[in-house]
């Protein structure tokens, strides 16, 4: 029970050396706090909206990386050192 205190006491020190938070009521240009609420959409019509994502083959998009890995490298070798 001793360490319990203690530490609620050096915690409640801590936070009491803490610098005050920042004054945040009317910081905000006036425009920001009288513009209007934006529309809310139901989330039907959110996800419907969105595209179906590509069916994916793994297959190929490691064939893709690979002969691209293979492309580059060729690069790599036909640079002369030294130039």
């Amino acid at each position: 029970m001793g360490r319990l205190a203690l530490c609620l006491t050096a915690l409640t020190s801590l936070a009491a050396c803490a610098p005050p938070p920042p004054a945040l009521v009317g910081s905000t240009a006036p425009e920001v706090t009288s513009a209007p609420y934006p529309a809310l959409a139901p989330i039907d019509a959110l996800l419907a909206s969105v595209p179906a994502a590509p069916a994916a083959d793994p297959a190929a998009a490691t064939a893709g990386r690979a002969a691209a890995l293979r492309a580059r490298a060729a690069r790599l070798r036909a640079i002369q050192p030294g130039t």
